[in-house]
């Protein structure tokens, strides 16, 4: 069995990269509201897309730890940071989050691209921010490097905080502006004896880091309003916005509402 599955996923595989090698490489964005006032927008995320000349669209999920076991996850990383800035400069209403993982941050020829492309349009990194992924712990030359970027205006994200790599020893290393809390901690959110819950510790732990605080996962109005109950200054889930292309987003916004966001 384990060889059929290992085939299958050498076939997947071979249909992402040869869709990434046909120009099928690209990103949706999904916006992230605030959370008392869902209509005013804070910014979108950048979440990478492959689509095959079929129309067929494939996730992050699907094929990030793929292309990242085969160390073509900073490839991914700049192609979409490239793809951002060309957006960002095309459209000076909007806002964009884009991921970086930490192993690109951590390798030295790797930061010296992501820096090139960042400081050669300065004018655009007050609307760009960096979501750090930390699959790999956020320590050493990684700190420095995203404390560089953010020296530059851009502000930082840390992503699916209390996940993964991603734990509060982080906080104390950089100077996070938000702090995205895993969908995971809203689902599974926990009544204490004393009667809080685990989402508002949470929550309110962060909020020690970062002015801003975003719970991942919204789905339905209860998870919206335990958020609000949590603290949360902002979230993110299907509720309220799907992810998008940028002319869905432009014709869904309109220029007006993006304009000065964050």
């Amino acid at each position: 069995m384990s060889g059929n599955l290992s085939r299958n996923e050498e076939g997947h595989k071979a249909l992402i990269l040869k869709a990434i090698a046909e120009g099928g490489l690209g990103f949706a964005a999904q916006r992230i509201h605030n959370a008392i006032d869902t209509a005013e927008i804070f910014y979108a995320e950048s979440l990478a897309r492959v689509t095959e000349q079929d129309g067929t669209v494939h996730t992050a999920g699907t094929f990030v730890s793929l292309l990242e076991r085969q160390d073509r996850w900073f490839s991914l990383d700049l192609r979409i940071l490239d793809m951002v800035l060309t957006a960002l400069a095309t459209d000076d209403t909007l806002v964009l989050g884009c991921n970086l993982s930490v192993a690109s941050l951590a390798h030295s020829e790797r930061f010296a691209d992501i820096l090139e492309r960042i400081t050669h349009q300065p004018e655009l990194c007050s609307r760009l921010i960096i979501e750090v992924t930390e699959t790999h712990p956020l320590v050493g030359s990684a700190v420095e490097r995203v404390k560089m970027i953010r020296a530059l205006g851009c502000r930082i994200a840390i992503d699916d905080f209390g996940c993964a790599c991603a734990t509060p020893a982080s906080l104390l290393q950089v100077a996070a502006d938000i702090i995205k809390i895993d969908a995971a901690f809203l689902r599974d959110n926990r009544r204490g004896r004393d009667g809080s819950d685990s989402l508002s510790h949470l929550v309110g732990f962060a909020a020690c880091f970062a002015p801003s605080v975003i719970v991942e996962g919204i789905e339905t109005q209860s998870q919206l309003e335990a958020a609000r109950a949590a603290g949360a200054t902002h979230v993110q889930g299907f509720l309220l916005s799907r992810p998008m292309s940028l002319q869905q987003l432009r014709r869904h916004e309109g220029k007006a509402s993006l304009r000065g966001v964050g």
